[in-house]
């Protein structure tokens, strides 16, 4: 019985595929995304302004970068929880396999502070009241002060001795 309940519980892990492959569709909906504004930006490209042209890049570089964290999480969750991946080609990342779910925390939350200051940048120059900017600003500090504390931990529980 109990190899049983142990093997059930196992077995559970692909249950997750279903989420991942959830994040490759997300992956896939920002490539419509950013080939949208860009389709937008080549349809304009003699009228854009400068600040327009700069926020347009910011939103580009927002949803590349939103593309980039599903991709980690969702590489490093697989191989965490359901299989390793084990590709031996020569475009094989560097990173694949030394991504560790710790390591991945640091890097969310980065992201997501990174993210956070380009919604910022674009709010300042769309000219948003000043308001809405001070509210995005205490958000982005408190991201930022959440990615120090995610980082601190991370550090302190890789140090020698360290549970």
């Amino acid at each position: 019985m109990e190899r049983l309940i142990e093997s059930m519980l196992l077995g559970l892990r692909w249950m997750l595929l279903p989420l991942y492959l959830a994040l490759f569709l997300a992956v896939l909906t920002i490539y419509v995304m950013v080939g949208r504004e860009l389709f937008d930006l080549a349809a304009h490209l003699g009228s854009v302004s400068d600040s327009d042209l700069v926020l347009l890049l910011c939103a580009v570089l927002d949803l590349v970068l939103v593309a980039n964290l599903l991709v980690m999480v969702a590489v490093s969750s697989y191989e965490s929880f359901i299989s390793r991946i084990a590709v031996e080609t020569l475009d094989r990342p560097e990173w694949l396999g030394k991504l560790d779910l710790s390591n991945v925390k640091v890097k969310v939350a980065v992201g997501v502070t990174m993210i956070s200051m380009i919604h910022l940048l674009r709010a300042f120059m769309a000219g948003e009241p000043g308001q809405r900017l001070m509210v995005l600003a205490g958000v982005h500090l408190v991201f930022v002060a959440s990615a120090l504390g995610v980082a601190l931990v991370d550090r302190t529980q890789r140090l020698p001795g360290a549970h």
